[in-house]
């Protein structure tokens, strides 16, 4: 357990130090993009990138999640209703009987806007020394803001 933890950190360390570098191009060595996505059987982290997707006012962190499965760097299923995308399973992790996919991001609000997209009142979920509130939209909903972190976490009743 202690590895695991070590390694977890030590993937962390190196994520950070990159984020904190500025909006470079996010390239792998391949000429590909990179969304910075690091996962474990729980939970799915990312940081949106300035430049992996055009972000406009409209992107919705599904339209990023969207980005990241065509690139191959998330593996999620789900359904559209009216509410909006549910997801149903991530890595092949399903949703079912009393577990689901919850979203938290530390995006409370955006400047000019009344609406609050998260909020710790309804949970929390602690990553990298950041404390992300359960998000108050669904990912079709939810916008993706530049240098914000959004999780997907396994959870169940």
């Amino acid at each position: 357990m202690k590895k695991l933890v070590t390694l977890f950190l030590a993937l962390f360390a190196s994520v950070a130090a990159f984020s904190f570098a500025g909006c470079d191009k996010g390239e792998t060595p391949e000429g590909g993009k990179s969304g910075d996505v690091v996962l474990n059987v729980e939970s799915i982290v990312f940081t949106v990138k300035c430049d992996y997707i055009e972000l406009g006012e409209t992107t919705s962190v599904k339209d990023y999640m969207d980005a990241l499965k065509a690139n191959g760097e998330l593996v999620f299923d789900g359904s559209n209703s009216e509410f909006g995308f549910y997801i149903e399973s991530v890595y092949g992790r399903k949703a079912e009987d009393d577990a689901f996919w919850a979203v938290y991001t530390d995006l409370v609000k955006i400047e000019g806007d009344d609406a609050v997209y998260s909020t710790t009142e309804w949970g929390s979920f602690t990553y990298g020394g950041k404390t992300l509130g359960s998000a108050a939209y669904g990912v079709s909903s939810l916008p993706c803001v530049e240098g914000y972190t959004y999780a997907l976490v396994y959870e169940t009743f």
